[in-house]
């Protein structure tokens, strides 16, 4: 089950498939974390969902982001990924050279 991460502006934006048959019950929980901190995870998201969008986080720091399908209060799939939100300030000098 791949997530795949795209970093924003203080934001971080999840997609993700998957190859199995979701159970009618299932749902996404999603927690994540920076290096000093732990926060709440998200739960239930229905399992039709395929993308979210964590937000007011900070840029330039590093976050592990779990994802994980939920049948009856388990995870039976999951995956961890390691992303950095960032600022469109931190492109332009690239962008303009």
């Amino acid at each position: 089950m791949p997530a795949l991460p795209a970093s924003g502006d203080w934001a971080i934006r999840l997609s993700w498939g998957i190859n199995v048959t979701m159970p009618a019950t299932a749902t996404w929980a999603i927690a994540y974390q920076n290096p000093g901190s732990a926060y709440l995870p998200i739960t239930g998201i229905l399992s039709l969902t395929r993308a979210y969008t964590l937000t007011s986080l900070t840029n330039g720091v590093r976050y592990t982001v779990t994802l994980s399908a939920m049948l009856d209060g388990a995870a039976w799939l999951s995956d961890s990924v390691a992303v950095m939100p960032t600022g469109i300030r931190l492109y332009l000098p690239l962008v303009l050279r």
